[in-house]
């Protein structure tokens, strides 16, 4: 370190005395606190304070989850804030807490927790022949073609001669709002969100082309009358949504299936399963050219990405660098963030965040990116 300000050598020709008063007076003002010393200077905007607490983010398992908590990670340190990327778990919303941030899927949270609930009430039984035609559901199931025989789906399932039936008016499934209410009850105490995904993470039904034209299907009740020869995927939701799909769009599948080593998309491809279950932002659908079937009673249910911690305890500034990252999270960069991590062309996690904040939006494109 440099020398008190203010201390100098006594003069090497003075007297005695002098040379002493000297040393006593430099000796003073060294150990005196000059103008400005006791405080230090704060870090330099856009820079973490070093001693700071860092903020931490945990994510849940899936790649696009642990890639958004790195997202987060870095917008938070380019706006001056500590933070740091913490170990992934399977149940991230225990972990929110002070100077934690859980990265939570609410609808996985919901189905996970409270299945029963997400399902919500499902009318039973259905109504006689003589009620149909009595409402819209009525006359959508009275649309649905049936064929005799039935031509085979390409799973090769056997055939049958399904008929549609009469469907009662069903109490629409948790939209986000709904299932976000549901899981705060489960957060630990004094966690709220802070942060929720601008674009929802609706569950839809989804097939090739090939097997919507081939039975002329756009919406989920078109099924009706046609399940009891295809093969669904994944077998863990059929649990949750197995009696909405029966009761409420006629569809009562063959068979539920785990998804194989390729995941439901790749048992979707290979004709492995004729319909999954799967995110509509999931960037699959459109790469590869998938059909998703159309719910406008909203049989299945939808959930946001909600960011999960003790708003009083975070620093300064924090929630406000959140919900900016929160509020790009529409539809089309939730898609982005599983586009990133996916395919043999994926980039490094620290790359794939930049490049994410950059097209977001929120970080200056460097110099020399194409």
């Amino acid at each position: 370190m440099r020398g008190a300000p203010g201390a100098t050598a006594a003069p090497r020709r003075a007297g005695a005395v002098l040379a002493a008063g000297a040393l006593t007076a430099a000796l003073m003002v060294g150990c005196t606190p000059q103008p400005g010393a006791e405080e230090s200077a704060p870090g330099a905007a856009g820079t973490a304070t070093p001693d700071a607490v860092p903020v931490s983010l945990i994510s849940g398992t899936r790649p696009e989850e642990q890639l958004l908590a790195v997202v987060l990670e870095r917008h938070l340190e380019n706006q001056g804030i500590a933070a740091e990327v913490g170990e992934p778990s399977a149940e991230p919303w225990g972990a929110a807490g002070e100077h934690q941030v859980a990265v939570v899927d609410s609808l996985a949270m919901a189905s996970h927790l409270i299945p029963d609930m997400l399902a919500g009430e499902v009318p039973t039984p259905a109504p006689s022949p003589d009620s149909s035609g009595a409402g819209p559901s009525a006359e959508a199931s009275a649309s649905a073609p049936a064929s005799d025989p039935a031509p085979a789906t390409p799973t090769g399932h056997p055939t049958s001669t399904g008929s549609p039936t009469s469907l009662p008016e069903g109490r629409p499934a948790a939209d986000a709002q709904g299932t976000t209410a549901m899981v705060t009850e489960y957060f630990p105490e004094d966690a709220e969100v802070v942060g929720a995904s601008a674009g929802t993470m609706r569950l839809q039904a989804v097939a090739t082309t090939a097997l919507t034209g081939l039975y002329e299907m756009e919406e989920l009740s078109d099924l009706n009358g046609l399940c009891d020869r295809l093969v669904f995927s994944p077998q863990d939701e059929a649990a949750v949504y197995g009696e909405r799909l029966d009761s409420l769009a006629g569809c009562e599948p063959s068979r539920w299936v785990e998804p194989g080593e390729l995941g439901v998309v790749g048992d979707l491809v290979t004709g492995r399963a004729d319909v999954v279950l799967m995110y509509g932002t999931d960037p699959a659908i459109s790469d590869r050219a998938l059909e998703p079937l159309g719910d406008p009673a909203r049989v299945l249910p939808e959930g946001r990405v909600l960011l999960v911690a003790e708003q009083e305890a975070l620093p300064d500034g924090t929630e406000g660098v959140l919900r900016e990252v929160a509020d790009r999270l529409d539809g089309e960069m939730l898609a982005e963030l599983q586009r990133l991590t996916t395919g043999p062309d994926r980039l490094p996690r620290e790359e794939a965040a930049q490049y994410w904040l950059v097209t977001a939006g929120l970080e200056q494109t460097p110099d020399g990116w194409f």
